[in-house]
């Protein structure tokens, strides 16, 4: 699949899961967002899209001269995910906001899967990966272009020159697969103590035995205010040995 597809007409067979993508998407970003991103997906600003089992990708023009990249990953399973199945990435710099809403590329990308899933709603299925388990050998692109083979593509090959959309197309799926790389969240680094290896006692090395440490009463001022005040700060105070 490469064109975004645009539905006509009333009758298509996905039109369950085309809305309950829709329905994704609000909950994935906010009104401000969802709104743009809507917009970017209806006046064709998604350029192209690839539907891959786990994700999903499209090339969005936006205001710069570059196109953004953005990936929208899901967990294996049957049926329309939900909100904590689906991830998403992509190259623009509002990607790394601090509200962890989507940006408006990605929802660009949610809508155009809407679209699509409206036309063809076995896409879904190839998207949660189901379609790879029934048929392994099938290539997404079968419906569409019967004579391109992404699989066996090759981006450094000359003899590509004349197919230039497979290109374009092998560099999106590339490019997705990065993007979807740098944003995987990694695990946290292990606490090191920086003073571990200072307080360490050398092997062999015995440790003198501290007695019990008397209590001492301390002479309390005469002032009776001053008094009060130390009584109750020792009375709150305790010393832990560790």
């Amino acid at each position: 699949m490469t064109r975004p597809r645009k539905p006509f007409g009333a009758n298509h067979p996905g039109r369950l899961p085309a809305t309950m993508m829709k329905v994704l998407a609000a909950e994935m970003s906010d009104p401000s967002r969802l709104r743009r991103g809507k917009q970017y997906a209806k006046d064709g600003s998604v350029l192209d899209i690839l539907i891959d089992p786990g994700v999903a990708t499209c090339e969005i023009q936006g205001s710069r001269s570059t196109p953004y990249i953005a990936a929208v990953t899901v967990k294996p399973g049957d049926g329309m995910p939900l909100r904590r199945d689906v991830k998403f990435a992509c190259t623009c710099p509002d990607n790394d906001n601090w509200d962890s809403y989507a940006c408006k590329h990605v929802v660009a990308t949610l809508f155009t899967l809407s679209d699509e899933f409206l036309l063809e709603p076995e896409l879904l299925d190839l998207w949660r990966g189901r379609d790879v388990e029934r048929n392994p050998d099938r290539d997404d692109d079968d419906d569409h272009d019967d004579d391109h083979d992404d699989d066996n593509l090759d981006l450094g090959d000359a003899e590509d020159d004349e197919r230039p959309h497979e290109r374009r197309r092998g560099h999106l799926r590339l490019v997705g697969s990065e993007v979807v790389a740098r944003n995987r969240p990694t695990a946290p680094a292990p606490h090191v103590d920086p003073l571990a290896a200072l307080l360490r006692t050398p092997e062999g090395m015995a440790l003198p035995e501290v007695g019990d440490i008397e209590r001492i009463e301390p002479a309390l001022p005469r002032s009776r205010e001053l008094a009060a005040v130390l009584r109750d700060a020792l009375r709150h105070l305790r010393i832990e040995w560790d």
